[in-house]
């Protein structure tokens, strides 16, 4: 995400709410638990969890157990003074060996266009030569492309490319952009790019572009996605090739509620186009903390502490599994660059290479969440619950959606059953169920604190989280607010 990003809100309505129901009394019929599957049904699972520029800080990627990383292989930097360069110092193969050796995969991100290549002599400008064939040495792009991906796909395994970033973000938008072209010239760069990355790789996989979606949002305009997609329909070749991309890609910051949203949004966009199973990632997510004692940040629109930072986290890998996106990644592992009192601070890891609670609230997730096999997301107007169905086990992320503190009751098979119980801040402990008086049976009970509001009352972040792994298939989750309680979830009964 690029700076200011904090600055504008999507202010996009809340889901609809589920009817509260008062208090219902029986006991809950469930399945039979087991305990987790073996180690080699886990280990055949891949963490969708990533990180943007694990690079910076290669031991604490490995202690953080991110399973992918985005790469910048900026054209200008291999081609700086005309075509026939190629400068392999511009990616250094440390970060590529290094990301190897640790079991990371390398995505990477084609970007920029070097003044030589193109009339106006912008990094943003689109490349002479796109409408000549893909081996015709005058379509710059492609050649960069072709020799970019057989060079990197066979030295060093990366097959998945990311074409440009947040093209969305229009001239004029914002003090900065980065694409200058049309989206008829993000079509065709999009198109050259598939078409020369296979002609060199079969097993080359064409990301679109990470999109911002709030600048269209402010600016009345409809989705990017939608705009480029409109354009990919009339080309007779679009349906032969998947309208010649293979992920899409959505960049999603501050709002919990909105990663859902905008993951659910582009599923519907694509759907329209006979495209709904194409894959979804989320490249960028965060919540940068405008309160760190530890830093001189610069002046902020909101308040966001680093307890709320570590609480997106958690809430948005859950929603985002939720809502279907097949990977995540933080934006950012590390705070590079970092100017006190200028910069803002995205990283999971300060400058000084302290680490902020953000850190450990990712590792929880890549820890717990990381054998789902599928998600489901439970409303209300007060909570959120998110059940992870992994081999033996569920895992149920809940918070609260407002101030009110939300008590969470998970059925029990009987009193003292165990499991786990973790914070945000990356805390474990083990939990034993109880009867709880006034109820027939016996539940675990989870308490979770309300959300602190913004300056002017709204939530931005919600409440902290916790996260409950117990044996066997989903079970049903009653919550109480106020002394009001109802039934949330009826499990697998």
């Amino acid at each position: 995400m690029q700076r200011l990003a904090m600055c504008l809100r999507l202010g996009l309505p809340l889901a609809s709410i589920m009817r509260r129901v008062t208090v219902l009394v029986g006991l809950l019929a469930v399945v039979s638990a087991a305990w987790p599957a073996s180690a080699q049904q886990w280990e055949a699972i891949p963490s969708p969890f990533g990180v943007v520029e694990a690079y910076y800080r290669p031991a604490d990627a490995r202690e953080l157990g991110a399973g992918w990383e985005r790469i910048i292989f900026e054209w200008p930097r291999f081609q700086p003074d005309g075509p026939h360069q190629y400068n392999l110092d511009a990616v250094p193969e440390a970060w590529l060996r290094e990301a190897r050796d640790a079991g990371r995969e390398v995505v990477g991100l084609l970007k920029n266009t070097p003044l030589w290549a193109s009339e106006i002599k912008m990094l943003g400008a689109p490349p002479l030569g796109l409408d000549r064939p893909i081996d015709d040495p005058a379509n710059y792009w492609a050649a960069f492309v072709r020799r970019t991906v057989a060079y990197y796909s066979e030295r060093w395994g990366v097959h998945r490319w990311i074409i440009y970033n947040e093209p969305d973000i229009r001239p004029g938008d914002l003090p900065w952009y980065e694409f200058d072209g049309t989206e008829a010239d993000y079509y065709q760069m999009l198109k050259v790019a598939y078409l020369a990355a296979r002609s060199v790789d079969p097993q080359a996989k064409i990301h679109l572009a990470g999109m911002a979606w709030w600048v269209d949002v402010v600016n009345g305009r409809e989705p990017y996605l939608k705009r480029v997609l409109d354009i990919a329909a009339k080309d007779p070749d679009a349906y032969a090739h998947g309208f010649f991309f293979d992920v899409a890609t959505v960049h999603v910051y501050f709002e919990p509620r909105n990663v859902w949203r905008l993951v659910v949004e582009t599923r519907g966009i694509l759907e329209h186009y006979r495209l709904g199973y194409k894959p979804i990632w989320i490249g960028e997510t965060n919540a940068s903390p405008s309160i760190d004692p530890l830093a001189a940040l610069p002046p902020s629109s909101y308040s966001v502490s680093l307890e709320q930072q570590a609480a997106y986290i958690v809430q948005a890998s859950a929603l985002a599994l939720a809502a279907g996106a097949e990977r995540i990644a933080v934006y950012r592992l590390y705070d590079d660059n970092y100017r006190p009192g200028e910069t803002e601070p995205w990283g999971l890891v300060r400058a000084d290479g302290s680490r902020r609670p953000a850190f450990e609230a990712y590792r929880m997730v890549i820890d717990a969440f990381g054998h789902t096999l599928s998600a489901q997301r439970y409303l209300s107007a007060r909570s959120t619950m998110v059940t992870l169905r992994q081999p033996g086990r569920t895992v149920y992320v809940v918070w609260a959606r407002e101030r009110e503190p939300v008590r969470f009751h998970v059925f029990s098979l009987f009193a003292g059953e165990t499991g786990l119980l973790y914070r945000s801040n990356g805390q474990v402990s083990s939990v034993r169920s109880e009867i709880v008086p006034g109820h027939e049976a016996a539940w675990y009970v989870v308490d979770t604190p309300g959300a602190v509001a913004q300056p002017d009352g709204a939530i931005l972040v919600e409440g902290a989280p916790a996260v409950l792994v117990i044996g066997g298939p989903p079970r049903a989750v009653w919550i109480e607010v106020g002394g009001v309680t109802w039934q949330l979830s009826k499990g697998d009964a």
